[in-house]
């Protein structure tokens, strides 16, 4: 954005470093000053005041958004009002006065729209979002953790970011695994309602984690997984279960996978590897084989999933990338799945799905399959996401029953 003051342009960008940081830039001459100073996190947005007197930006703090706000004409960080953990999902400067609107997603509610008056620093909730007559205030935010995995970073190992949420219980507790997609995104603590009837009605601890590849960690960090090392991310999925058998409040002998689209490969590739570890697995329009997915996903999208997972026409790759799918590796599932699919999905084809329920299935394990009919690339219509999630409910209760008879015979 130009600066208002005519002086530059505001700019947020990764140029020389890890991260994307916040500068003033000179297009005459390029001289650069730093705005947001040399934090290790992302700068992901920020508006001026209608005079450039102020200028706030958010920062992407481990998946957590921050608001910072600066008095141009003084050069200085001023205080900010404390917010709810979320996403700050946008900002807005009123036209004439120190006013800033904020959209915040929180943990524990919908987005709402806030307003920080900035003269007399006051923070003022403008929307109180739908949730059904709940009480919000018995929603759950998440803690921030880490967990070691298995490589080293200076001699020390390598730490893992995620973001762990607690029934309000005594424990220990059964556990969702939930393994975000893109490859290249990152999970964020927005509200999820999901995650809420996890914790409040089934009793789940859930964790997020986000593994060697996410984005929000620095450009390094994000290429962790390319090409041939695709297999340490699922790797850092082992260094979590065996985080959470060293938690009392967790349960390890009682832990489920969920992920969609490259989530939901991660889901198969780490139920192929740690299957004897894992209660179950709940799999949506996942990738079950690089090479038939390159094969067939749309035109458009293939080029560019090839920069990330290899070429398969190059051999060496291609066998790489057959050796490593869930597809290959199927005969070592047999704990249950749950697999959910949209027959329209342009991304990744309901064959992907079809190939490892029929493997599966082969090969003597469970599977529940739905394939939504009317669907893309993930459920948009509320009558198949309300059905989906009915199922995943039956799903999960059935996973616990069933390990609550199998403990009973073995007792007996």
């Amino acid at each position: 954005a130009f600066a208002r003051d005519g002086d530059g342009l505001l700019v947020a960008w990764d140029r020389g470093g890890e991260f994307h940081q916040l500068e003033k830039v000179d297009p005459g001459t390029g001289e650069r000053v730093s705005i947001s100073g040399q934090r290790p996190w992302n700068v992901s947005s920020f508006d001026q005041s209608g005079d450039g007197r102020y200028l706030a930006y958010v920062v992407n703090e481990g998946g957590i958004g921050r608001l910072h706000l600066v008095d141009m004409r003084r050069q200085r960080e001023i205080p900010g009002p404390a917010l709810p953990i979320g996403r700050i999902l946008g900002l807005d400067f009123h036209p004439q006065l120190p006013l800033l609107g904020l959209q915040i997603d929180g943990a524990a509610f919908p987005a709402d729209v806030f307003v920080y008056d900035l003269r007399n620093r006051e923070l003022e909730r403008w929307t109180e979002s739908e949730v059904g007559g709940l009480d919000t205030a018995a929603f759950v935010a998440p803690e921030r953790v880490s967990y070691p995995t298995f490589d080293t970073v200076d001699g020390a190992p390598r730490q893992i970011p995620a973001f762990l949420y607690k029934p309000d219980s005594p424990g220990p507790h059964p556990v969702v695994v939930y393994i975000h997609g893109g490859p290249e995104s990152q999970f964020r603590p927005g509200f999820l309602a999901s995650f809420q009837y996890y914790l409040r009605e089934l009793g789940f601890a859930v964790v997020a984690p986000n593994v060697r590849g996410s984005a929000g960690y620095g450009k390094s960090y994000l290429q962790l997984d390319n090409g041939l090392r695709r297999e340490d991310s699922v790797k850092d999925i082992g260094a979590l279960l065996d985080w959470i058998d060293s938690q009392r409040e967790l349960d390890g002998s009682r832990v489920v996978l969920s992920g969609g689209s490259y989530g939901g490969y991660m889901v198969l590739a780490a139920m192929a590897r740690y299957n004897d570890r894992l209660l179950g697995g709940m799999e949506r329009y996942g990738i079950s084989n690089f090479v038939t997915f390159l094969e067939h996903t749309r035109d458009y999208r293939r080029d560019q999933r090839r920069a990330e997972y290899g070429d398969e026409r190059d051999p060496r790759i291609r066998a790489f990338l057959e050796r490593i799918s869930p597809s290959t590796n199927a005969g070592n599932i047999t704990r249950p799945m749950l697999i959910a699919q949209g027959l329209n999905d342009p991304r990744v084809p309901p064959s992907e799905s079809e190939q490892i329920v029929a493997t599966i299935r082969a090969n003597g394990g469970q599977v529940w399959y739905l394939l939504a009919r009317d669907e893309g690339h993930g459920f948009a219509k509320q009558a198949n996401r309300e059905a989906y999630y009915a199922a995943e409910a039956m799903f999960l209760r059935r996973l616990l029953d069933r390990e609550d008879a199998d403990r009973a015979r073995t007792s007996r």
